[in-house]
């Protein structure tokens, strides 16, 4: 499944960060190339506009920020970068699990001449058992990448170190993470066309660190 997320993210021609303490220079985590436009080129219009407020959210910088703003140095703690990264893959999850009951429910409207719903709208009306069943990773194979990826990325050690960043930096990250969820759900549904997924029964766990 890993290499089918990996091939996803060439055919947009962006790789994945490496391992953090690869990308400190000079004291300051810096990842390079930004690839903003390709990993946000993946998204509906309507999911597009949640991730960047999710973005500005959890990074603190503004939608519709300068350039300048977003070279502006911030500071990070790694644990909670970590935490953000993982949130933001099941965000990603969630919302591409979100939007195609959406796209279904409005071709079904279509068909009785209904009209259209904003997704934001829409995702609004989730129940809680619903929202339950669109964050959380239906297999356990889909939960052991997402693991598998935040150790690649910030290793085994669950540090509460100071990281010096830019604001782009972080946008980055969050970016890859929410595309990665979205591949994760593109990627774990094509599998279970061939193979018999495990049944991800760790609930109550995802269900607390999904945003």
């Amino acid at each position: 499944m890993y290499m089918l997320i990996f091939y996803k993210y060439s055919e947009i021609r962006v790789p994945l960060a490496p391992k953090l303490s690869r990308c400190i220079y000079n004291g300051r985590l810096e990842i390079w190339p930004t690839k903003d436009w390709e990993l946000e080129s993946i998204h509906t219009c309507d999911a597009l506009e949640l991730i960047k407020e999710h973005v500005s959210a959890v990074i603190g910088l503004r939608v519709n920020a300068c350039v300048t703003d977003n070279w502006a140095t911030t500071q990070i703690q790694k644990l909670h970068l970590r935490n953000v990264y993982d949130a933001s893959i099941l965000y990603g999850y969630f919302l591409k699990s979100a939007s195609l009951r959406h796209q279904l429910e409005c071709s079904l409207s279509d068909l009785h001449g209904s009209g259209y719903e904003q997704l934001r709208h829409y995702i609004t009306g989730f129940d809680a058992e619903t929202l339950r069943r669109c964050a959380r990773p239906r297999t356990e194979e889909a939960r052991n990448l997402i693991e598998k990826q935040s150790l690649a990325l910030f290793g085994a050690e669950e540090s509460d170190e100071t990281i010096v960043t830019s604001y782009s930096s972080l946008k980055r990250l969050v970016l890859e993470a929410v595309a990665f969820g979205t591949f994760l759900w593109d990627t774990e549904l094509y599998v279970e066309g061939t193979y018999k997924l495990k049944e991800n029964g760790n609930a109550e766990e995802q269900e607390n660190r999904s945003i």
